[in-house]
């Protein structure tokens, strides 16, 4: 027998692996049904085993840019293995028939498992591999998708800790890409119990991105997924979370991009609901990353084709925001989209805000009345009457300290008034603030300007070649405008009052009229 150390056999054997990769990339042969057996023996012996326990926090504590990944000690061994299997899959004599009698789903189940490894290249290869062979083996397709499907629900349901998400979301952004129309009910099914589950974590930044590009694909394919997908939304959405509700914000930012003007209808009172929260919160980023939503031009034309049900809904908070915001910049960037608003549709927000300041005035009348009905039962009714005392009960002196009544000012001292009376009365609402008097100032302006710019002059109005020539050929009654229109008919330069035409020429008429099909057309877009 001959004796090796373990360093010398190491050795050894990656030569020897070595040889098979050259020998893979540079020969040509067929692959025989003992070859396919030896490789996939070969890979499930090397590849396969247990992971060792973590290192690195799991869950909420993970920080990706801050904690290193822990590399895998054998991956000089490992790596050639992995790349072997990778050029023999890629192979051209790869025969997919004949592998498929030693690839069984036994091998596809183990082969997820190492997805769960913390060595960031282990993971890269068995993305790639994996995908090469979903790509080879139409049979097995179903059963990868299910598997992964199981993985999402252990993960977001069960553990929340799972190194390989981000990787498997990377292979199903592809997957779902090549999905055929119409989707299979299958493919919803994935959609609903595997995809939505994992907003549900509290730690979402390791696979964000791939996951929201995954949701988008599956709006894309089918737009009626649309509402579904932002229930779903709101119903996960984090409450004290600031840095997950930024990643919330940015997922519905891309979905916004590709949603069908038709399916935007459908959850705009929903959406704008939610996102009225996030403009009052008192992190200047939630609110920031708000209003950066509607700055994108597609987002904005949605609005803006419903601004008669948005405006109404984000109103207050934007209101809210730009008077009673902390941040100097977040007040600043709230009274600039009141003023986005008001430009978009300057009738619907005057309505608008006229309906706001009434509704305001309104609650602010009636919360009034209530205070002022409970303080007239406190003054001429006594505290222990209020109460009804069960027999047996000791009576109470009428000078107990109450932790919620306190002596109110004025008042005799046998009188006591709840705080939260006070509180509740207190209303610093004004409808005649300044703030108001400049929107209702701005908003009479543009209105102005745009009747103004609706009344148009007789030489700017469209005109067919009939009506052209009679108005160029007519004769005044006038004596002396009949000569002078005299004049310059039979003259070659003629020129009207206004200095329209020059000449009589067919194409000093279409210049006129294709300037004026210009200018309709952008009054329109206004």
């Amino acid at each position: 027998p001959i004796n090796l150390s373990e360093e010398e056999q190491k050795e050894i054997k990656r030569e020897t692996l070595l040889e098979l990769l050259e020998f893979l990339l540079t020969q040509k042969m067929t692959f025989t049904p003992q070859i396919y057996r030896a490789v996939f023996s070969m890979v499930s012996t090397n590849l396969f085993r247990p992971l060792p326990p973590r290192l690195n926090p799991v869950g909420e504590k993970f920080e990706v840019d801050e904690d290193e990944p822990i590399l895998e000690a054998a991956w000089p061994h490992v790596q050639i293995i992995y790349e072997f299997f990778l050029r023999f899959v890629e192979s051209n004599e790869f025969d997919a028939q004949s592998a498929k009698l030693v690839l069984h789903r036994n091998f596809i189940t183990q082969m997820l498992d190492l997805f769960d490894s913390e060595d960031p290249r282990e993971r890269d290869y068995l993305k790639t591999t994996l995908h090469r062979i979903y790509g080879k083996f139409l049979s097995l397709r179903g059963f990868i998708r299910k598997q992964i499907k199981f993985i999402f629900q252990t993960f977001a349901l069960e553990h929340e800790y799972h190194n390989g998400i981000a990787e498997l979301l990377e292979i199903l952004g592809s997957i779902i890409n090549g999905f055929t129309l119409p989707l299979k009910e299958e493919h919803k099914e994935f959609l609903v119990q595997g995809l939505i589950p994992l907003h549900k974590p509290k730690n979402i930044v390791p696979y964000h991105p791939q996951l929201s590009y995954c949701v988008a694909q599956y709006i894309e394919k089918d737009p009626s997924l649309t509402e579904l997908v932002f229930r779903a939304l709101i119903r996960y959405w984090p409450v004290a979370n600031t840095r997950k509700q930024l990643l919330f914000l940015t997922e519905i930012e891309d979905l916004l991009q590709v949603v069908e003007p038709e399916q935007f209808v459908v959850i705009q009172e929903l959406l704008f609901r939610k996102l009225t929260e996030a403009i009052v919160s008192p992190a200047f980023q939630i609110v920031e990353k708000v209003f950066q939503l509607w700055h994108h031009e597609y987002i904005l034309n949605l609005i803006a084709a419903n601004v008669e049900v948005i405006l109404p809904i984000v109103f207050p908070s934007l209101y809210f925001t730009a008077k009673n915001h902390w941040n100097k910049a977040i007040r600043g960037m709230a009274a600039n989209d009141i003023r986005l608003f008001m430009d978009i549709d300057t009738v619907i927000f005057g309505r608008v805000l006229d309906n706001y300041k009434n509704d305001r005035l309104k609650e602010k009348e009636d919360r009034e009345k209530r205070v002022s009905a409970w303080r007239d039962i406190f003054q001429t009714t006594e505290p222990t009457k209020l109460v009804p005392r069960v027999e047996g009960e000791a009576t109470e002196p009428s000078n107990s300290c109450d932790p919620l009544l306190y002596d109110n000012e004025g008042l005799p001292l046998t009188v006591k008034i709840p705080h939260h009376l006070n509180h509740v009365s207190a209303d610093d609402f004004d409808a005649n603030e300044q703030f108001f008097k400049e929107l209702d100032r701005l908003t009479q302006t543009r209105i102005t300007e745009t009747l103004n710019k609706k009344l148009r002059q007789r030489e700017l109005l469209p005109m067919d070649r009939l009506t052209f020539d009679a108005l160029y050929q007519h004769e005044s009654l006038d004596p002396e405008a009949g000569e002078d229109n005299g004049a310059g008919a039979g003259g070659e330069n003629n020129t009207d009052s206004d200095g329209s035409f020059s000449d009589g020429s067919d194409s000093r008429y279409s210049g006129d009229y294709t300037s004026d099909s210009d200018s309709a057309e952008g009054e329109g877009d206004h």
